[in-house]
């Protein structure tokens, strides 16, 4: 079991290029080694339970993101590890933290959920609930269509005309950040 993950650790930090075979080859070894781990040491016993961790299952996740960023040394997890280091802040309680996270999480996500929604379908309310004046541009993406104004219907753009305009808009945004 041990063997799958190492042949895997092989393929996949070998300095240079991988190629599609070695990719493919990669993902059966850590696919192996979580079957195996999973039949063999938890083996369905309730009293392994606490081995059953999520960063066996993530490996399954490895591959996948060599495929979207390329060889692991050539990419770095900056973004993620600037995410995990604000979620201790949001961490209230010693005694439960895994749901003292999962409830500020929420609520952190829901609040810009309601806050996004707002702004975009219903400024005028949203603006007298906060005071803030209503912004008057079109909060929806270029190339959306609408279906009818009561209620607020939307076909949005195709997912790769989206991406390009999220590049654009990044692309903007970095300009601004360069002129200041």
């Amino acid at each position: 079991m041990f063997m799958h993950l190492c042949q895997a650790g092989r393929l996949i930090f070998k300095p240079g290029f991988i190629t599609k075979a070695e990719l493919r080859q990669a993902d059966k070894l850590i696919t192996r080694f979580c079957h195996d781990f999973y039949t063999y040491v938890y083996a369905g016993k309730e009293e392994r339970l606490r081995v059953c961790r999520p960063t066996v299952v993530a490996l399954l996740d490895v591959t996948a993101n060599l495929r979207s960023c390329g060889p692991a040394w050539s990419f770095w997890q900056f973004p993620a590890e600037r995410l995990l280091g604000t979620l201790s802040r949001l961490i209230r309680s010693r005694h439960f933290p895994y749901a003292a996270l999962t409830t500020a999480v929420s609520a952190k996500y829901s609040a810009e959920l309601v806050t996004s929604f707002a702004e975009a379908h219903v400024p005028d309310a949203w603006s007298d609930a906060t005071g803030k004046p209503v912004r008057r541009e079109n909060q929806d993406p270029t190339g959306t269509f609408s279906l009818s104004k009561e209620p607020k219907v939307d076909l949005l753009p195709p997912l790769r005309a989206a991406a390009a305009l999220i590049g654009e808009e990044l692309s903007r945004m970095q300009v601004v950040l360069a002129l200041e």
